[in-house]
């Protein structure tokens, strides 16, 4: 699995490119016109393993839902979204890197997010949804309280280390707020890690926020290394994946209903794909995985790929091939 580049995690829109394209991406590569971020598609960019995914059978028939798909007229810019939310040295840094113009689900979605509400962000790979939640986390926990008072889930190690890695980028503490000021701490808690190097850590001072596998995570709850009674903001990332295996449905579980209430938190559910999501968010409500006012905002991209593709074309430069050597 290669690493991206912090251009590559940080740039709002996708663009042809010369070579292929991992089909793990955060965030995609800069595009000069961000409104036409979803003009290409390709097969391989898109979050497989959705076959195991197996909600209640009962269709959701429930007002309590919202449903955003609209592309509403609003802030023309990241800064006039998140200001008087998000720390002002977090803006800057996200401007440095060239966030200037908000993607359409961060368009959306931060609104929502800002007003406390819960939240399911459905939208394909490399819209922005991971920058979306960071900045919502940057924009509730205090730096001055020791705990852990954000939790991002992740299904795999290699996501776990770009979203750390974007994390720990933003949260850097500029120079000018001096050292009364306390800089934001980011664990990487994931599969294949140092555990007890981590536990030494969330004993003698609790990070920020926590990147977590479930496997990794479930070890230290079990433990009772550290409790998520701090928790203010909790993100599961490819929630989809969750649902491939019944270790890390049973986990997901646990985690939402028992280590921590839905009461007491902000939940955000972020996809690439949601098959039948409306059963979905019928399930998040009934088994009390988010509040009962959750909304569910999904972008569709303008031009979604087509169901079946013909390269007549290649197959025919090789049939000519084959008959040059005969």
């Amino acid at each position: 699995m290669a690493f991206l580049s912090l251009t590559q995690l940080l740039s709002p829109s996708w663009v042809l490119p010369e070579k292929p394209i991992p089909p793990r991406m955060l965030f995609s590569p800069q595009n000069p016109n961000p409104r036409l971020s979803f003009s290409i598609n390709c097969t391989s960019l898109l979050l497989t393993s959705t076959s195991h995914f197996r909600p209640s059978q009962a269709a959701p028939n429930s007002s309590s839902v919202t449903t955003t798909t609209e592309i509403g007229d609003g802030a023309s810019t990241l800064r006039e979204i998140c200001e008087g939310h998000v720390p002002e040295h977090i803006l800057r840094r996200v401007e440095e890197v060239g966030y200037v113009v908000p993607t359409d689900v961060q368009r959306q979605a931060l609104p929502v997010l800002f007003s406390g509400r819960d939240c399911i962000l459905h939208a394909q790979t490399g819209s922005g949804k991971t920058l979306t939640y960071l900045l919502l986390v940057f924009s509730v926990i205090n730096t001055q309280r020791s705990a852990v008072q954000a939790l991002i889930v992740v299904p795999t190690r290699e996501l776990g280390m770009q979203v750390t890695k974007v994390a720990r980028m933003l949260a850097a503490k500029p120079l000018e707020l001096g050292l009364e000021q306390k800089s934001c701490s980011v664990m990487a808690l994931l599969d294949g890690g140092m555990l007890r190097r981590h536990k030494s850590w969330l004993k003698a001072e609790p990070p920020t926020i926590v990147v977590a596998t479930m496997g990794s995570l479930c070890q230290m709850l079990e433990r009772r290394t550290f409790k998520l009674e701090s928790m203010q903001v909790l993100v599961v990332d490819e929630v989809d994946f969750m649902f491939n295996s019944s270790k890390e449905v049973s986990s997901l579980r646990k985690l939402l209903t028992s280590y921590s209430s839905s009461d007491n938190r902000q939940t955000v559910f972020a996809s690439a794909s949601i098959p039948q999501h409306r059963r979905f968010l019928y399930d998040c409500i009934q088994q009390k995985w988010t509040k009962s006012d959750v909304v569910h905002v999904h972008v569709n991209p303008i031009e979604p790929m087509p169901s079946c593709l013909h390269h007549r074309f290649v197959a025919y430069i090789l049939t000519l091939g084959r008959r040059d050597f005969q």
